[in-house]
């Protein structure tokens, strides 16, 4: 699979940006489980590396299909329990998420990133 050239970029500027653990997993030089891998489309979403994730969805087909499944089943809860996120803490999970992203950015780049991922994750909880 042949990225584009935006693709390259994002994908550089993730790697450049997350931890030492995040790029071994990216790198492949560790196992991604799927919990990895929703917090990374996450974070790479919110950052607006919309190619990068295409890349991402399709290189780990599995998770992307597991991750889909998981998101319809939370659609079906919430149709029947509109509370659901609030109960079970996700916007302090996507919280967490980015803390974590944003404390192994340089501290010269935390501010522009971190204002980038809170102004695209305003959570509709």
């Amino acid at each position: 699979m042949k990225q584009s050239k935006q693709s390259e970029k994002e994908e550089s500027t993730f790697l450049s940006l997350c931890s030492p653990q995040d790029y071994d997993l990216l790198t492949e030089t560790a196992m991604m489980k799927l919990q990895d891998f929703e917090r990374i489309t996450y974070l790479t979403m919110a950052l607006d590396f919309i190619e990068y994730t295409i890349v991402l969805y399709e290189r780990y087909m599995d998770f992307t299909t597991k991750l889909s499944e998981k998101l319809d089943r939370e659609n079906e809860i919430l149709k029947e329990y509109p509370t659901y996120y609030i109960d079970e803490h996700a916007e302090e999970k996507c919280q967490q998420w980015i803390d974590d992203f944003c404390n192994h950015i340089p501290a010269n780049k935390q501010k522009y990133y971190r204002k980038k991922l809170e102004l695209n994750t305003k959570c509709n909880y």
